[in-house]
């Protein structure tokens, strides 16, 4: 589709959405807001106000508005709050309610799950509109053990939100209720299907910006951080998070000090999950890594130190327990830098061994070393990166994206009329 058909509008619905506190939901929404328009579509993006110090406001053209919210538990002290709003959280928002049922749009898109994708589903239905939720964080294949941290907030409280949804009729089943569903990782694309037989489900894949990561930073990295050209670095750039798992990257450093190599890590990302963050800083103690790791956890998802790090690694590593995607894999290859990932969730089917990257096993960081070594081994490290350039290039464009984005919003309204 062009911009020649008849403009659409669509509203993102996001729990939140903050530039401070930035994720793979996030990096989805605004990127595919932003190119949309070259096909002829004019988004706006509606979220709480949960991680964000500001209220309303227009980037790029798009109308961003983050409403009041609350979570119906009690009691709830500011600390359990704010681990929600970071992960996890399912608010009540009835000013966003209001908002949505009072728009005027083609479509209702929503990037949320809980009572936020129940009160926009609502919402697409009073307006005789269609709606279409994404997958972003999982659905299908979330493991027990990371579902039980993120309740953990909430353990000793009242849940009283259960009775409210009762009474509004918010008690359904959220994938069912939607017009259509995208999932980005491959390993649900079946899933869905077969647990909903017969409704529309589209994989979609993220994206990235490949000049970005491309292009080359005119300022040294390791010369700014004063990290020794010879030092073999390793990079992970994701929320420090237990989801994305970076204690194994830590003990995948020791082991390589340990064996007389001097190695280091690079970790970027904003805190999601404060007890995990403290028991980094032990473990980076306990190993005695504190001259080998550098931590920028404040770091916006704009900044140009982002490419720069990088581009100075000399791998990339994502040992997640737990990943629907993980575009961070597409910005190294992009990078040009050799990726060595978790065999898990939408990663199985992202990475290929010996081809665009090598797998570890989130639970063993002795298979970050061993991964290491066979790129070594084999002398395929630049091969194997140049191919992945390539692929992330040709394949993964925000562009072409939102161009299948906005071809799946055309069926999805045409086949609702």
């Amino acid at each position: 589709m062009s911009a020649a058909d008849s403009p659409l509008k669509i509203i993102h619905v996001v729990r939140r959405f903050a530039f401070e506190e930035w994720g793979g939901t996030e990096t989805v929404v605004w990127n595919t807001a932003r190119h949309l328009s070259e096909y002829g579509i004019e988004s706006a993006i509606y979220a709480t106000k949960a991680c964000s110090a500001i209220g309303d406001e227009v980037r790029d053209g798009i109308e961003i508005r983050r409403f009041k919210y609350y979570y119906p538990y009690w009691p709830l002290d500011f600390a359990a709050r704010r681990a929600l709003d970071k992960k996890g959280g399912n608010p009540i928002s009835h000013s966003m309610e209001a908002a949505l049922r009072s728009s005027r749009c083609d479509l209702i898109h929503i990037h949320s799950g809980g009572r936020v994708a129940q009160t926009a589903i609502l919402a697409a239905r009073k307006l005789g509109i269609p709606a279409v939720i994404s997958f972003h964080g999982g659905r299908m294949d979330i493991p027990e053990a990371e579902m039980q941290e993120m309740l953990r907030p909430i353990r000793y409280t009242l849940r009283y939100g259960g009775l409210l949804d009762r009474l509004t009729g918010r008690r359904f089943d959220i994938a069912a209720a939607a017009d259509a569903m995208i999932c980005v990782g491959a390993n649900e694309e079946q899933l869905l299907k077969e647990r909903y037989p017969g409704r529309r489900v589209l994989f979609l894949p993220n994206g990235i910006d490949p000049e970005r990561f491309d292009r080359k930073i005119d300022w040294s990295f390791r010369k700014h951080y004063h990290i020794p050209p010879e030092r073999l670095l390793l990079c992970c750039i994701a929320r420090i998070d237990y989801q994305k798992n970076q204690l194994a990257l830590l003990q995948a450093a020791a082991l390589l000090r340990d064996r007389g190599e001097d190695a280091g890590i690079v970790l970027i990302g904003p805190v999601s999950a404060e007890w995990y963050a403290q028991k980094m800083r032990e473990t980076i103690r306990e190993l005695n890594l504190e001259d080998r790791v550098l931590w920028l956890p404040g770091v916006r998802a704009d900044d140009e130190l982002l490419p720069a790090a990088m581009q100075a690694a000399d791998f990339f590593v994502l040992p997640s327990c737990h990943e629907p995607f993980g575009i961070a894999v597409l910005e190294a290859w992009s990078a040009g830098v050799p990726v060595i990932a978790a065999k898990v969730g939408g990663l199985k089917y992202l990475v290929r061994e010996g081809e665009n990257g090598r797998f570890c096993d989130p639970a063993d960081p002795s298979t970050i070393v061993s991964a290491v070594d066979a790129y070594r081994r084999n002398n395929d490290m630049r091969q194997i990166a140049a191919r992945a350039r390539i692929e992330a290039r040709d394949q993964y464009s925000w562009k072409k994206i939102s161009g299948r984005l906005a071809d799946f919003y055309r069926e999805v309204i045409d086949g609702h009329r």
